[in-house]
Order: C-alpha cells, then structure tokens, then sequence
C-alpha cells in the first residue's frame, strides 16, 4: 500500500503483552497471569513450561509507548514499513540465580516458595503488590531496604519498601500505577541471614519469616535492619529490636536482651498454622539462631 498507493501503512510485531490487571486470554505468555486467577478461585493449574524456558514479554505501559513514539515518527525516518519490539526475555530460574550471587538466603527461602509452578511463574513485584503479611520475599526485601519504583501513565515516584504498606492487603499503590521495578541495594560487607517457618519444609505458607541485615566493624553492630513476616498485618521491620542491638557488641548477652522487645515491635496473631504465643517465641529464636550463626560462622540449616 505505501508503495504502490502512498498510503501511510506501519505496523509492529509485539512480544506477549502483560497486564497484572488484564484477564488471561489464552496466549503463550499469559500463563504468568492465569496461574494467579486460578489461585484466587482456588482451582488447579497446569504449567507448561520449564524454568529454563525463555519467553519474550513486555509490560502494557512500555506497548503503548512505543506504539504512540512509532505513530509520530516522520515517514522520512522509517526505511521499511514492519518493524519488531522488544522489551525483556526471562526465564523462571533467571531471578533466583541472579539472587544466589548476593543473598544466598534469599535464594534458599524462594526455593522453598510456594510450589513449583508458583516459583515458575510468581513474580517479587506481585508479591509486593498482594501485600500478604506472609509473603515471604517481602521481609527479605525490608531488611535489605529495597524501593519499589512506582509508575502511572505520565509519573514516576520511589517509595522505600518500608513506607509501602498501610494495612493488611492494603498499599500505596493507587488504581492507575503499577510496580515498574524493585531496586535491592548490595550490601556486600554485611552479615545476612534469612529463615522460613512453616509446618511442611516444601510447598507450604510460612508461620514466620525472619530476615536479618548486619554490619559489623570491629566488634560492634554499626548497622541493622530486621523484619518479621507472619508477625502482623503487614510484613514489618522490628526497629525497637534494631534501636537495642545498634551500636553493641555481637554478644550472646546483647541478642538476648535485644529479643525481648521483639513484643514491643510485633502483634502477631494465632490461626490454624500457629498460635501467637508459638509465633512470637519463633521469632526470638529465629534471631538467637540469628547469632549462633554469626558467632560460629556456620550454617545452621535443614536441608
């Protein structure tokens, strides 16, 4: 039609559009958006991919970007009439290696998140976005004092991970942003320990979740940051914790009078996956186990 008619004929060939707000319709990619709408109707789903399989993808927002810069562009610039975009390729284990480099315990937790087809396809943005006080990438990401890049359709804002939750299942995500990317600081000098539990090693929700961030100069904790998840409505940071262990040795002493104001910091409640008594004696021994570990300079660990 352009050549032969003049007619201003373009078109782009996109990779699998996704939207956490767009209902699956069937495509190749949308099994990333399909497994979660089978879990809110508590239905079974199948996925068909590995976690070696690559797939291009790209976020709605980018499409429509792209598409409205490539309507603008001047017929003079254009050398043909068809053109391809691209965004991201990923595939499932690409995270969870990335992660392993740096955070080793984080990566020990995500092996043990959900099932295997949850950990295929579940995404760190969604987990932040669901907000479940039980998600267990999230008080990872508090204590390593991630941000959470905020995008709507002409704005973008940062907020600390540790600003992000009002309530339980309730954000500040409004109903025209979306979570663009998380940002994870490297702490490369610190000490960081994770530690999931739940009643079954594998494939199961946490009763708790400990996160713990140290840096450690000369024999004294310059700085800390800890967080609890299953320990509240929302996951959170345990900073009267923080205020007691902050500028004192790494003792037994020390931990020990610091878990006491762990039930200063924490409200949990008791449901059939454990009492509150039994969640807020966890998390005291979650952060002496803390120490054992830091002390000895070994794991600790069930494998």
């Amino acid at each position: 039609y352009f050549n032969k008619w003049g007619v201003d004929y373009r078109a782009l060939r996109y990779p699998g559009i996704i939207s956490y707000k767009t209902k699956p319709g069937g495509g190749t990619t949308d099994y990333a958006i399909d497994i979660f709408h089978k879990a809110i109707l508590d239905q079974t789903f199948d996925c068909f991919i590995s976690s070696d399989t690559v797939l291009p993808m790209m976020y709605i927002p980018d499409c429509v970007n792209a598409t409205l810069d490539f309507m603008k562009v001047s017929n003079k610039q254009l050398t043909r009439r068809v053109y391809n975009v691209s965004s991201f390729e990923i595939s499932p284990s690409t995270l969870t290696t990335e992660i392993k480099k740096y955070y080793p315990d984080f990566y020990l937790v995500l092996k043990r998140y959900g099932s295997v087809q949850i950990r295929n396809v579940g995404t760190i943005g969604g987990n932040i976005a669901t907000a479940s006080p039980i998600g267990d990438s999230l008080p990872i990401l508090l204590s390593l004092n991630a941000e959470v890049l905020i995008e709507s359709f002409n704005k973008r804002k940062v907020i600390p991970l540790n600003n992000f939750f009002l309530d339980y299942r309730k954000t500040k995500l409004k109903n025209n942003e979306f979570i663009h990317s998380i940002k994870i600081p490297l702490f490369k000098k610190n000490i960081f320990k994770a530690f999931k539990i739940s009643k079954r090693f594998d494939d199961d929700i946490s009763s708790v979740c400990g996160s713990f961030n140290f840096e450690i100069n000369n024999n004294k904790i310059k700085e800390v940051y800890i967080a609890y998840g299953g320990m509240a409505a929302v996951p959170k940071r345990a900073k009267a914790c923080e205020k007691i262990l902050k500028n004192k040795p790494p003792t037994i002493n020390t931990f020990d009078q610091a878990k006491k104001y762990l039930e200063k910091d924490l409200s949990p409640i008791g449901d059939m996956r454990a009492s509150k008594e039994y969640r807020l004696e966890i998390a005291k021994n979650l952060l002496m186990k803390c120490f054992v570990e830091i002390n000895s300079n070994k794991l600790s660990r069930v494998n």
